[in-house]
């Protein structure tokens, strides 16, 4: 049986170790002896799913994802986000749940009102309400919501606010 698992271990090794980038929506490693799934955003450290294109602080030095940002820590990555929504409102004029949600997760990619749906009602407010994006802790719960869609219910508010705090 030891044979047997020692086996498994080094197909699966191989498998992955020499893929040379990630083509899939998820990882498969181990996790006491046990094959796991890590849902991408949690695997780069990317809470909102924020795509390639910025130099963040706070970024890998790995670069592994083609797609996806990667960051060193969670909080980083909620930084990245709130970053990019408070650039929403200066540079687009976007300060509703509906028009953050619309440019952040367009319908080509996501069920954008879906996603518009939820986030305003974790927030509380009709999605059409103006928001203050520089009330702190209004961006770090709306992150936080985002965060869910993106990637279930991983992160927690305080790592949110850490980011936030960050921005």
């Amino acid at each position: 049986m030891k044979m047997l698992v020692i086996g498994v271990l080094a197909v699966i090794a191989i498998k992955y170790v020499t893929r040379p980038k990630l083509t899939n929506d998820e990882l498969l490693y181990l996790n006491g002896g046990a094959m796991s799934r890590v849902n991408r955003g949690i695997r780069n450290n990317n809470p909102l799913n924020i795509k390639e294109g910025n130099n963040w602080q706070g970024e890998s030095d790995t670069n592994i994802d083609p797609v996806f940002e990667e960051f060193e820590h969670p909080k980083y990555g909620f930084r990245a986000g709130a970053k990019l929504l408070r650039n929403y409102e200066k540079l687009y004029g976007l300060n509703s749940v509906r028009g953050i949600i619309s440019k952040f997760a367009p319908s080509s990619e996501n069920h954008t009102e879906n996603y518009i749906t939820f986030v305003a009602k974790e927030l509380g407010v009709n999605s059409e309400n103006t928001l203050n994006l520089w009330d702190d802790d209004l961006l770090a719960r709306m992150l936080h919501a985002m965060s869910i869609m993106e990637n279930g219910r991983h992160y927690s508010l305080s790592e949110a606010k850490k980011g936030v705090e960050l921005a």
